[in-house]
């Protein structure tokens, strides 16, 4: 028997899949269920980083388990192509970002292949391509009519050198992600989305939805409903000013009432210091409203001149503004009551004010004694979807001579992106410098009409792709009811921590609105939702060029093999749960060595031999794997694997059907040496076809001890295992334990005390 040749293994069997298209999914096969897995698809970098790997090979075995379960598994991958990377590479390098797109993802379709994972090609979208945006751009229109989508004047992050609206995630410390200018809050005009038309449904439907609780409460912060009062103070101006509370128990203790910088009031008030106020205005504009929210050092300024009445005593109070107070929260005003509210405490500490405590009283009496109502308020604010952007999905509107927008019909759709643009910044949007769009929309629609120059958001790109998914080759709709019927909602979506209040929120939006059009019969697109942590560098850092800790996926497959990487990603720890895990070199070694014991255990098999002392632990594992990869707990299922090879090698001779038992077992893990080593066997089906192994019970009916597994002494867990199991074993279950995985951090143990029958002390 040759030796383990991973490139050559890898090579055959990924070419002979797609030859024999085993992973292209039906819409119905008999006898079968469907199940739907969904992980976010990638922006096409041209580059698959460790993340790609940790995003995309692992759950690749939880598709391919259910696979071998008997149902049909729906495992697609596309591209999220549009956005600004390929823009700064058009303007840096003088090329067309859709030439430079399309590089960018034949590498990734070739890196995505190299994984084993088992996507359904023949399904893939591309939001850049026009027969996808032509889909986005109908949507738009139907929100336009159902008034979902309005133009309005709204505050945004602006970069003055490129003159354009940044996302949050395109503003690092402060600066613009493409150019480094300083970017400030500045108010754009712009379409925006009525997501905060959904905000109680976004908030209440949680409750229904079986996803981990840390999501469930990200969102709901995100949303921030409160609901409160709001109460009116009179000013010494005899102006008033109207202030939100979710504490109107505390009335009594106000000591000072706080503006937010862009409170209109701000502008006709006789503000003695005005300097100083307009000042404090144009820094408070620099800031992004997320960072105004989590800093921890608090700014403000007096209004003086300026005092207000608490309507409950009639007490006075000084005036300030401060930039922890949003405009978009309540009514952007606040009464401050330093006595029961935190950051009005620091905030009355730092600048000095009165803290007093007084008597609470019923919320609702008191809302009602000095004339004020009963609300609900919400942090979320609609979307903001309009980019000063070419690398985007065209907004459909003109505007006719009078300036009034009009949608672009149907019949005129996909509006295309025109190609005869300069995409270097010059102060205006790259598609007002088009004549191609300029000419079409004049040609269609007459004279002195003129063409929207906005593209719309990447994240409406991504807000819907799981239906397109479904039936991407279709013309006449973006997707068939019959085959959303048999699909949606999708069954597991697998993604990362930092979409939960982006992406994963747009997207429920979303699909509320296609569901309340009529469009989708279901009001939430996932049933199931699990968030993964991150790979960290060797050193526990994040990784970065800048900190040379970068862990680069291809050299590994090249020396040890995609089946090694995809087997050592899911050993660092329990998938599904946010916990970031070192890289370490010498963990992946040792995933490759276990490979090759696989390899040479064959020799082992006597087909004559029908029993061995072996056999209820093959069950046992049988068992246990299929119920770790239920939990996305793959690290102790192949640590159960660990420990049933050790035993096998232990034998003179093996069953054989405890041989293909563990080739299943390992099957979704390592896909490659499974079907080299299962066609060995003379089977002419695909392992990958093969149906999941069955264990006996009577083969579990044994007695177990159950071990205290301590670190450094302290207990941090424990393994229930069989009386005889070997030393080695006990060790390997011990380490493998999830919280011994997160505190050693791939560190190597000094040693490991066994006490029979008792405890495990590994020691560091």
């Amino acid at each position: 028997m040759e030796g383990y040749n991973h490139r050559e293994i890898e090579e055959k069997w990924q070419e002979k899949w797609a030859l024999d298209g085993i992973y292209k999914v039906p819409d119905t096969e008999a006898g079968k269920n469907n199940f739907y897995q969904l992980v976010e698809f990638s922006y096409p970098s041209g580059n698959l980083h460790t993340g790609h790997w940790y995003a995309f090979a692992v759950p690749d075995i939880f598709a391919r388990y259910k696979r071998m379960q008997g149902l049909n598994v729906l495992y697609p991958m596309g591209f999220d192509a549009f956005g600004l990377p390929a823009e700064n590479a058009a303007i840096k390098n003088g090329g067309d970002p859709a030439e430079w797109t399309e590089r960018q993802m034949e590498a990734m379709r070739t890196q995505l292949r190299s994984m084993g994972a088992s996507f359904d090609w023949s399904r893939e979208v591309v939001t850049c391509a026009p027969e996808y945006y032509k889909w986005t751009q109908w949507m738009f229109n139907q929100f336009l009519k159902n008034d979902l989508v309005y133009r309005d004047i709204t505050m945004v992050n602006w970069c003055p050198k490129d003159q354009t609206i940044l996302a949050n995630e395109q503003v690092v410390d402060g600066k613009c992600e493409r150019c480094g200018t300083e970017v400030v809050q500045s108010e754009q005009q712009q379409w925006m989305l009525r997501i905060t038309k959904y905000a109680d449904r976004l908030v209440d439907d949680l409750d229904k939805l079986d996803w981990p609780e840390e999501i469930k409460s990200a969102q709901r912060n995100w949303i921030g409903r409160s609901e409160g009062s709001e109460i009116t103070f009179k000013l010494s101006t005899d102006d008033t000013v109207s202030v939100f509370t979710t504490r109107a128990d505390t009335l009594f203790g106000v000591t000072y009432i706080v503006f937010a910088p862009e409170h209109p009031l701000l502008e006709i008030l006789p503000i003695e210091n005005r300097d100083e106020v307009n000042a404090y205005v144009v820094a408070t504009k620099k800031k992004q409203e997320l960072e105004r929210q989590q800093s921890k050092e608090k700014t403000g300024v007096q209004l003086k001149g300026i005092t207000a009445i608490n309507p409950a005593n009639g007490e006075e109070v000084p005036v300030w503004i401060a930039d922890y107070v949003l405009s978009g929260y309540g009514t952007g005003a606040v009464m401050g009551v330093p006595q029961h509210d935190e950051r009005d405490r620091e905030f009355a500490e730092k600048m000095g004010l009165a803290i007093v405590d007084r008597p609470l009283v019923d919320k609702k009496e008191i809302t009602e004694k000095v004339g004020g109502k009963l609300v609900k308020t919400y942090r979320l604010r609609d979307w903001g979807i309009s980019r000063q952007r070419y690398w985007g999905c065209p907004i459909p509107i003109v505007y006719d001579p009078e300036g009034k927008a009009h949608a672009v019909p149907d019949e005129h759709l996909p509006w295309l992106l025109p190609t005869d643009v300069d995409h270097t910044p010059d102060g205006t949007a790259p598609l007002a410098r088009s004549k191609e769009l300029l000419e079409r929309t004049e040609k269609i629609f007459g004279a002195g009409w003129r063409p929207e120059v906005e593209t719309m958001d990447t994240f409406v790109d991504s807000s819907w792709y799981f239906y397109r998914y479904l039936d991407n080759k279709n013309e006449a709709t973006f997707a068939s009811p019959e085959k959303m019927d048999t699909w949606m909602p999708v069954d597991l979506y697998m993604g990362g921590a930092e979409h939960t209040t982006m992406h994963l929120l747009y997207s429920r939006f979303w699909t509320k609105a296609l569901h309340d059009l009529g469009l989708v019969k279901d009001s939430e697109a996932y049933k199931v939702r699990r968030n993964r942590g991150l790979i960290l560098g060797p050193d526990g850092n994040k990784m970065s060029k800048s900190k040379g800790n970068v862990i680069n996926p291809d050299e590994y497959v090249e020396r040890l093999g995609a089946d090694t990487v995809r087997m050592y990603l899911a050993f660092m720890g329990p998938y599904g749960v946010t916990v970031n895990y070192p890289w370490d070199p010498n963990g992946v070694v040792g995933v490759r060595r276990f490979l090759e014991r696989v390899w040479k255990l064959k020799a082992k098999i006597d087909v004559e031999k029908k029993v061995c002392k072996t056999d209820p632990l093959v069950h046992k594992t049988i068992k246990g794997v299929g119920e770790d990869i239920d939990e996305f707990k793959f690290n102790t299922a192949i640590a159960k694997m660990m420990i049933l090879l050790n035993a096998l090698e232990k034998e003179e001779k093996i069953v054989l059907g405890s041989y293909k038992a563990l080739l299943k077992l390992l099957s979704p893990f390592a896909p490659h040496i499974a079907e080299e080593l299962w066609h060995e066997l003379d089977e002419t089906e695909s392992i990958h076809l093969a149906s999941w192994p069955t264990y006996n019970t009577d083969f579990l009916i044994e007695e177990t001890v159950t071990l205290a597994v301590q670190v450094n002494g302290k207990v941090r867990g424990e393994i229930t295992i069989a009386p005889d199991i070997a030393k080695e074993d006990i060790e390997a279950a011990a380490l493998a334990l999830p919280r011994v995985i997160a505190i050693v951090a791939g560190g190597q143990p000094k040693k490991i005390i066994v006490v029979p029958k008792k405890v495990v002390n590994i020691v560091f």
